[in-house]
């Protein structure tokens, strides 16, 4: 890596020589090997959303009156979005940074609103054990209590419950259209139906999900509602740089009412510096992001959408047809659409996730039951889901054979557990921040981590994790 030089930069020919260096070292996600994290349209379609990119690369679409054509943009995307989510009348929203600005916003939206329309000043929100945590990360900053109601032993949220749950302080209900860990969309038309009867309002998390499942409805797929046509539902939240192909940075955040959407503006009318008003949580827009997130949704079109939903559903089937016929494999809950997670009551789940991973494939790890999730995306279609289910069949094949060495394994794995849980805690800290932060070219065992973690109780075992971050980034 080039020395970076203060005083008169590094030339062109230096700077790109260190960046293909560095990126040498990167999964090859292009052939498919991520499942998750990245979404990629194909190189025709990617070429010209990267070049509207760069043509608005260095605008700023934070003040709405300085670049007209951003502005134009996003009311456009706002309306496209809405559209596909069944809005009769108009819709309102801004676009956001991704997912987790989107919940936030949500999440004070709800708050300021229900402040001034409701008195509540103590506000609670309920939501499944199954909703992203980027409720819970938002709430922490928001000052609003979560009420986490465990899903039911088939993985679903638990509408009973949630409704048991309601009292004088209770906000807002949360949806996922998808949860995320497996795949399954929540009962929606029944939150929709309470959030009615309670006078409350309704957010709707569709980030990972909501764009392909617009998608396969128009395929005829039997997909329950989720959208704008349930009356009780009164936002929802959709990532543009998942299943839409847009780059990174871009998520739609859509309101029911204007109200709801103007308790989501942050304005100082009395600063020194001028009238400051915002949108969103961010400040600074990058005009690249609004411009590429327009061409995307008009460069594919709905054609374009429709024959990448086919491609993503034809590897998710491939996938999901080998685990079904797999006797050593099994589905954990029902997915309705491109997430995946499976398990095994015969094999060690998390040794066949560690020799994926020495394969080249990035991969999810769930807990609570132990499992390997995927997220599908149309790049598998071209011949990395048929790979990843050949790798597959190796691999469990290997850890079934009764040989020594897989025994040997076992036993040094739960040996090596229990030396580590033996120790301090602020000793098995440092020892497991070092590991990770090490060149990892020697095989996986990131399985350990998950017996050490249930020895730990809940505040250490998030310090631990908070250590390890903070190591990646020293």
């Amino acid at each position: 890596m080039t020395k970076f030089k203060l005083k008169n930069g590094v030339s062109e020919e230096e700077i790109f020589t260190s960046l293909n260096s560095l990126k040498s070292g990167d999964i090859n996600w292009k052939d498919g090997k991520t499942f998750g994290a990245v979404y990629y349209p194909g190189d025709k379609y990617a070429s010209v959303i990267s070049k509207a990119y760069n043509l608005f690369m260095h605008e700023n679409a934070f003040d709405p009156q300085l670049f007209k054509s951003l502005l134009t943009m996003e009311n456009e995307i706002v309306r496209q979005i809405g559209n596909l989510f069944k809005a009769e009348k108009e819709v309102y929203g801004n676009l956001t940074s991704g997912g987790t600005e989107s919940i936030f916003l949500s999440l004070l939206s709800a708050r300021e609103w229900s402040l001034k329309n409701r008195s509540i000043s103590n506000p609670e929100v309920i939501l499944s054990t199954t909703a992203h945590p980027a409720f819970l990360k938002a709430m922490k900053f928001l000052k609003i209590k979560p009420v986490v109601i465990p899903a039911t032993k088939c993985f679903n949220l638990d509408i009973d419950k949630f409704s048991s749950a309601i009292n004088d302080n209770t906000i807002l209900l949360v949806g996922s259209a998808p949860a995320y860990p497996y795949g399954m969309i929540d009962p929606i038309s029944h939150l929709s139906e309470i959030a009615i009867k309670n006078n409350l309002l309704l957010h709707v998390d569709a980030c990972i999900g909501g764009f392909l499942l617009s998608y396969l409805k128009k395929l005829d797929y039997n997909i329950p509602s989720f959208d704008f046509s349930l009356e009780g539902v009164t936002s929802i939240s959709v990532d543009l740089h998942k299943y839409a192909y847009a780059p990174k940075g871009s998520s739609v955040l859509l309101y029911k009412n204007a109200e709801l959407r103007k308790s989501q503006f942050s304005v100082y009318s009395n600063w020194e510096g001028g009238i400051y008003a915002s949108t969103s949580f961010m400040g600074t827009k990058p005009g690249g992001i609004v411009a590429s997130s327009w061409t995307a949704l008009n460069h594919i079109g709905e054609d374009g959408y429709l024959e990448l939903t086919k491609k993503t559903m034809n590897a998710t089937s491939l996938i999901k047809d080998f685990i079904l016929n797999n006797q050593d494999l099994s589905l954990i809950g029902e997915p309705q659409m491109s997430l995946i997670a499976f398990k095994s009551d015969t094999i060690d789940i998390y040794q066949l996730a560690d020799k994926l991973n020495d394969l080249g494939w990035y991969i999810g790890r769930l807990q609570n039951p132990s499992g390997i999730h995927l997220v599908v995306s149309q790049i598998h279609a071209d011949g990395a889901a048929k790979q990843f289910v050949i790798d597959l069949e190796v691999i469990i094949n290997q850890l079934k054979k009764k040989n020594i060495r897989n025994g040997v394994g076992k036993i040094m794995d739960k040996g090596a557990a229990k030396i580590l849980n033996l120790m301090p805690f602020n000793k098995l800290r440092q020892t497991l921040v070092k590991a990770a932060g090490k060149d990892q070219q020697i095989p996986h065992k990131k399985r350990i981590i998950y017996n050490i973690k249930e020895e730990l109780d809940l505040d250490d075992s998030n310090e631990l994790f908070r250590s390890i971050m903070d190591g990646f980034y020293s």
